[in-house]
């Protein structure tokens, strides 16, 4: 059995031109090509043309009927529109043409909605696929992502999507849903730190350029102070507070230039407050009844005359303090040897002093006895 050799169509095409072209040289006599010639000349009649259109058509669809037949036609008028479509030249005269024809026949409302219920099952259908799915949405990323890069579009889009949102939210499910999402959205990205660190410097900013606006800083205080004082009403609140400031505290005071600074302060405060003779008095009293409460403990007693004796003797260590302390002890001593003088005289005095009360002697003693004399 001899070998075949495969031939494309346009070999085969090119074949029997060759050969019809041979042909006519050899016999330009011949029955077949007058009859060619005849119908020709007849086929310039429009009328004839027409019935041979009819005549074709009946007969083509007459052995259409059989599905040999049909799946031959299909197969050779792929193959003749592929070989067509090889010419850039006849594919965009081909599309051009396909895109007007649907035009035309979307200007019918019934044919758009039967071509969007047709589409929309076929892409249903299609996107049962994952590998579809996955290249479909690649696709329609990088297609927006350059639909974007215009400032026109983003500011629509932008638009679009805030009024789209705002009528979802007036749905309380769906807040509901968008708040649980977001929150356990959140909570996921926060547990890297790198986020956490990001997210806490942007809040920081966001929070300084809010608070350079006057009235935001004076509602925000009040905002704090009302619910400062309202967690404050809960007693273990107020508890874990003090032990959470005196921690913070004491670690500040740790730091020798926070002393410093914190004392002068403090003293600074007093000094202004002692300006008002009322806050005076009131700290004597508050000094006075501490302290009684406090001598009333016997170590406290001793270690306050171990600490007053240690002192002393540090100031004593300063001449001019020495000076200061015997010119008052000298003055103390003076003053006190004029009172015990002054005594002894008046007792003297007293003893010797008789008085007459109603015709009798009276003598006054010191013990403030009185003998009575006849």
């Amino acid at each position: 059995m001899p070998k075949l050799r495969k031939q494309s169509a346009l070999q085969r095409q090119r074949i029997m031109r060759q050969h019809l072209h041979s042909y006519r040289e050899r016999n330009l006599n011949d029955d077949r090509l007058r009859n060619s010639q005849q119908l020709a000349t007849r086929r310039q009649d429009p009328e004839y043309r027409e019935n041979e259109r009819e005549r074709d058509r009946a007969a083509h669809s007459t052995r259409r009927q059989a599905v040999n037949y049909r799946s031959a036609e299909q197969e050779r008028d792929i193959l003749a529109h592929s070989i067509l479509r090889m010419n850039s030249s006849y594919r965009a005269t081909e599309q051009a043409r396909d895109a007007l024809a649907h035009a035309n026949r979307r200007m019918d409302p019934t044919y758009r909605e039967e071509e969007q219920q047709r589409d929309t099952l076929a892409h249903s259908v299609r996107r049962m696929d994952p590998t579809y799915r996955e290249e479909e949405q690649q696709r329609d990323t990088v297609a927006h992502s350059m639909r974007r890069r215009d400032p026109t579009y983003r500011e629509e889009e932008q638009e679009r999507n805030t009024l789209a949102h705002s009528i979802h939210r007036m749905n309380a499910t769906f807040r509901e849903g968008e708040q649980e999402r977001d929150t356990v959205a959140r909570s996921v990205r926060r547990m890297d730190p790198t986020y956490r660190e990001e997210e806490q410097q942007r809040d920081t900013l966001a929070h300084s350029i809010r608070r350079m606006d006057p009235t935001y800083r004076e509602e925000e205080q009040q905002r704090d102070t009302l619910s400062h004082s309202i967690r404050r009403m809960d007693p273990s609140y107020r508890e874990e507070e003090q032990q959470r400031d005196t921690l913070a505290h004491s670690i500040r005071r740790m730091d020798p230039t926070y002393r410093e600074e914190e004392q002068q302060r403090d003293t600074l405060v007093h000094s202004i407050r002692r300006m008002d003779p009322a806050y005076r008095g009131e700290e004597r009293e508050r000094d006075s009844l501490a302290r009684s409460i406090r001598r009333q403990n016997e170590e406290y007693r001793q270690v306050e005359r171990e600490r007053d004796t240690a002192m002393h003797r540090v100031r004593r260590r300063n001449p001019v303090f020495r000076i200061m302390e015997q010119e008052r002890n000298t003055s103390a001593r003076r003053v006190t040897r004029q009172r015990k003088y002054k005594h002894e005289t008046s007792s003297e005095k007293f003893s010797k002093e008789k008085k007459f009360v109603a015709g009798f002697e009276v003598t006054t003693t010191n013990s403030r006895y009185f003998e009575v004399q006849s």
